[in-house]
């Protein structure tokens, strides 16, 4: 053989010695992770590694060990072993990612971003050539987002001020759009917009046609929603022949299957919701719908419950169920029973969550201004913050609440509301021009987008802002800011649409509004939601939406195994301020689960100020998203993050301390609810065995393969 090379370059331009031992070991650790258990093979490929590496480097010449991992891929490859190759693969990029060098990823970083946001940009968002090479840079990409949003303004002038003024606008990370536009924007047929609603008739040919249609929506990126309320109830009658219908919950299996085969560009999954209303026969049914694991993992549920049922739960009363093929009243229950059973399905498994119909649908500038003449929006995208008509999308767009906090004077920090309103006015224009902008390959979304010309204005960075102010998230004084910062967007957001409505139009649909007969109508139906906004935030580098710190350091993992180490920034910056960093101090944390809370090291103040999810109470956590929602008018994501030790109980009280409150709807999840535990009515940790005697009927639960049905009201609840 002849000679090796003496030395190798490590990523950091270091020198060691080459050591083919290594290659030995890294290939048979990649190996063992997948199951295999053969040293002899792995060190047959080692040796043909070296040998390679010796025949290209004769003399002993120095090489840099990334070449020696694309070798190792290479040689994996070519001999038939891909798995080990895919493990190897993400050992390697896993050590990128912990040397967090940034010109590693091969991303010029033009704008001053952090190694996890570039990662992530250049995963999903930067534009790449026919050999997937990267060709764009991060101001490269908004610079293509502001010339497709201001090309649609009428005049060159136009043109060319709002390219300006949409460039400045994300320039400053103040606001930016969806990550659906920041992707999509300036491609030949741009689907700019994030999730569709999708009219359900109970009608077979119809059904089939939408089903057609949204795999088409989702095919090109977008979730979707669906009410399956009209839909005939499970064994009720079909073209004359009885026990032949298959049900809303059947129904919803299709559409999730169809969702799992066609991804968004053939590498993402979208998601469904499916709501069904609480006076539908097959309720019980749908409400246990998700109590086996990866039954509908694609689509989240949620009921559709009113004003009238929530106070009949409540009270005691009798609550009907209707035929929706014949109007007729088939069954009469216990409200309170649907309830706790929604309950105790949340608190095993995360599913349902619940919609309050009658908060969507009040008929006022907050709260679906096209009731009277439109009938109910009965049906939201697939996180539930935007309640849309059929055919309508959901256009999002995120202000960074962290840039409009400022300093008055050494240590005394303010909201710039001034600097809020300023933003908002650019923000509304460039999210109206998105609407303009954007394809849509189904007609009648076209026109349904075009005709309310809906917005969805929302935030990142709410807990980091809190942080930099040293307001705690469970405070009366971070309710009442946020109750103010949301009032601020939409007043100063409604203004903005009504002045752009005077110089392009209101939205078509104004005429069937509250603002029909109004001389200052809106250019947009509605302008205000809340989403999670994960995407968004990692690009803005903040915290994600209205949520509080998930924790405050840990590793996210992100996109096929790849792990990227986070520590909260702020939560960094202010252990400095008070003296009291240390790496030691930060790995504590990691091992508390994130939390600072029983580190006497941390300050109390601090402490109470870097609250995560779990150290939250969850009626704060409430209270929380009804100070946002009311100024909101579509609707608002959060979760609400219970303890594993919370009851059923807690989570019942948790839906009526949100329908008390206003907010539109409510997702709860219990820590631990998820380990397929077998489900039991009572609190947690008792012996109670599963119920055998329906709660409305009072008579014995007929067994029907793993589940329990009463046959006189339909209640259902099935085993794990």
């Amino acid at each position: 053989m002849k000679q090796l090379t003496k030395q190798v370059v490590k990523a950091g331009g270091n020198y060691e010695e080459f050591q083919p031992e290594k290659i030995f070991r890294s290939i048979f650790l990649a190996a063992q992770n997948v199951g295999g258990k053969d040293e002899k093979i792995a060190l047959s490929l080692k040796e043909e590694v070296v040998l390679t590496l010796s025949k290209k480097y004769p003399n002993g010449e120095s090489i840099k060990t990334s070449e020696i991992g694309e070798l190792v891929e290479k040689v994996l490859i070519e001999h038939g072993h891909s798995m080990t190759a895919k493990e190897f693969i993400r050992y390697r990029e896993n050590r990128k990612h912990s040397r967090q060098n940034k010109e590693s990823l091969g991303v010029e970083d033009d704008v001053g971003l952090s190694y996890n946001t570039l990662y992530i940009l250049k995963q999903r968002y930067l534009r790449r050539d026919e050999k997937g090479n990267i060709k764009e840079t991060p101001r490269d990409m908004l610079k293509r987002v502001a010339k497709c949003l201001s090309k649609v303004e009428k005049s060159k002038k136009k043109k060319e001020e709002w390219n300006k003024k949409f460039l400045d606008l994300m320039f400053s990370f103040k606001f930016l759009p969806g990550t659906r536009t920041l992707a999509n924007a300036g491609k030949k047929s741009p689907q700019l917009a994030n999730c569709f609603v999708w009219p359900i008739e109970d009608d077979i040919n119809s059904i089939f046609n939408i089903l057609h249609k949204s795999t088409l929506i989702k095919k090109h990126g977008g979730g979707c929603g669906y009410n399956f309320s009209m839909i005939r109830p499970e064994g009720d009658v079909v073209g004359g022949v009885p026990n032949l219908a298959a049900g809303p919950v059947k129904l919803i299996e299709m559409f999730n299957l169809m969702t799992s085969l066609f991804k968004q560009e053939g590498k993402y999954e979208s998601g469904n919701m499916a709501i069904l209303n609480v006076s539908h026969p097959d309720i019980f049914n749908f409400i246990s719908a998700k109590q086996n694991d990866g039954y509908l993992s694609k689509t989240n549920i949620s009921v559709g419950v009113t004003d009238e049922f929530m106070q009949k739960a409540v009270k005691g009363g009798d609550w009907d169920l209707i035929n929706p093929r014949t109007g007729e009243v088939v069954n009469k229950v216990k409200a309170n029973s649907i309830l706790e059973l929604i309950a105790q399905m949340a608190w095993a498994t995360g599913d349902p969550g619940m919609i309050n119909l009658s908060a969507m649908n009040r008929g006022t500038a907050l709260s679906n201004p096209m009731l009277e003449k439109c009938g109910f929006v009965m049906s939201t995208n697939p996180c539930g913050e935007v309640p849309l008509y059929p055919y309508e999308s959901c256009n999002l767009g995120y202000v960074n609440f962290t840039k409009f906090v400022k300093e008055r004077s050494k240590g005394v920090r303010f909201f710039d509301f001034d600097d809020l309103e300023d933003v908002m006015k650019t923000a509304v224009r460039l999210m109206d021009n998105v609407i303009d902008a954007s394809w849509f390959p189904v007609s009648e979304i076209t026109e349904s987008v075009r005709n309310h010309r809906r917005i969805g204005i929302g935030c990142v960075g709410w807990a980091e802002t809190l942080a930099m102010m040293e307001i705690p998230y469970d405070n009366d004084e971070a309710f009442n800011l946020a109750e103010k910062v949301t009032r601020s967007m939409y007043e100063s957001g409604f203004e903005a649409s009504v002045k752009l409505a005077k110089e392009k139009g209101a939205f078509p649909y104004a005429d069937k509004s509250i603002w029909a007969d109004k001389k200052d109508k809106p250019r947009n139906v509605a302008l205000l939601t809340f989403p999670p906004s994960s995407g968004n935030a990692v690009i803005c580098e903040t915290s994600f939406g209205i949520e509080p710190f998930f924790a405050l350091a840990y590793e996210q993992n992100v996109m096929d195994g790849m792990r990227l180490k986070n520590v909260v920034g702020i939560f960094t910056k202010k252990l400095k301020e008070y003296g009291v960093y240390s790496d030691e101090l930060i790995q504590k944390v990691v091992q508390n689960h994130g939390s600072a809370q029983g580190i006497k090291e941390i300050p109390k103040h601090l402490r109470d100020v870097f609250k995560v999810a779990h150290d939250i109470d969850w009626r704060d956590h409430i209270k929380m998203q009804a100070s946002f929602q009311k100024w909101t008018d579509n609707a608002i994501t959060k979760t609400i993050n219970m303890p594993s030790h919370a009851t059923p109980d807690d989570v019942e009280q948790a839906y009526i301390m949100a329908w008390k409150l206003g907010c539109k709807g409510l997702t709860v999840y219990r820590d631990k609810s998820k380990d397929g535990q077998v489900f039991e009515f009572g609190s947690a940790g008792s012996n109670t065995q599963p119920i055998r005697k329906c709660p409305t009927c009072n008579i014995l639960l007929v067994r029907d393969n793993k589940c329990f049905k009463c046959k006189k009201c339909g209640f259902s609840t099935c085993e794990l």
